[in-house]
C-alpha cells in the first residue's frame, strides 16, 4: 500500500500553530526574523525519567527540522562515552539524530505533533536506558564518519559521536 500525502508543505505560520495546539506547559513558539521557527519545550521520557528542555528549530525550505536537547547536558551525563545518535554541530545542546535520511519516514507534509515530538520522547526514553546499560536499544543506523555523505542539508562534518 503506497502512502500519499497532502501536496502543500505547511508555512512555517502553520507550524507554529500545530505546535502551540499541543498546549505543553512552559512551551513557547518564537519567529526568528520570519525565517526560522523555534520551538523550547520540556520532555519527560517515562514516569521515573528526567525533565529534558529541548529546541526544534525548523526553517520554510524543505529541509528537516533540527532537534536539540539543551538541557541537561547529555555530554555530562554521558561521561566519559560519546553519545549515541547524535550530530556534531557548533553551537549549544545536543543535536539529536531521529531518523534516517535514505528512508522516507519523514518529508515535509507531515505533521511535527506525529513525528519529531514523539520521537524526541522516544530517543530521550533510549538515552535513559543507554545510560545504566551503555547498550543502545533504539535501534536506527548511523553510518562512519567516512561514509557519511550529505544528507537534510546537513554538511559532511555532521558525523555521530560513537
Amino acid at each position: 500500500m503506497r502512502t500519499t500525502f497532502p501536496a502543500a508543505v505547511p508555512s512555517l505560520a502553520q507550524r507554529a500553530l500545530e505546535l502551540r495546539g499541543m498546549k505543553l506547559p512552559g512551551s513557547t513558539v518564537r519567529m526568528v526574523g520570519g525565517r526560522e521557527l523555534q520551538f523550547r519545550f520540556s520532555l519527560t521520557p517515562g514516569r521515573f525519567g528526567r525533565d529534558y528542555g529541548c529546541l526544534l528549530r525548523m526553517r520554510p525550505d524543505s529541509r528537516a527540522p533540527d532537534m536539540f536537547v539543551m538541557t541537561p547536558d547529555l555530554s555530562a551525563l554521558a561521561n566519559p562515552d560519546p553519545i549515541p545518535h547524535v550530530y556534531r554541530h557548533d553551537g549549544p545542546g545536543t543535536l539529536l539524530c531521529l531518523w534516517w535520511p535514505k528512508r522516507p519516514e519523514w518529508v515535509p507534509q507531515l505533521r511535527l505533533t506525529e513525528t519529531f515530538i514523539p520521537w524526541t520522547e522516544q530517543w530521550l526514553w533510549y538515552f535513559e536506558d543507554w545510560l545504566t546499560t551503555r547498550v543502545w536499544a533504539g535501534g536506527g543506523e548511523h553510518p562512519e564518519p567516512s561514509r557519511m555523505r550529505r544528507f537534510a542539508g546537513r554538511p559532511a562534518s555532521a558525523v555521530t559521536r560513537r
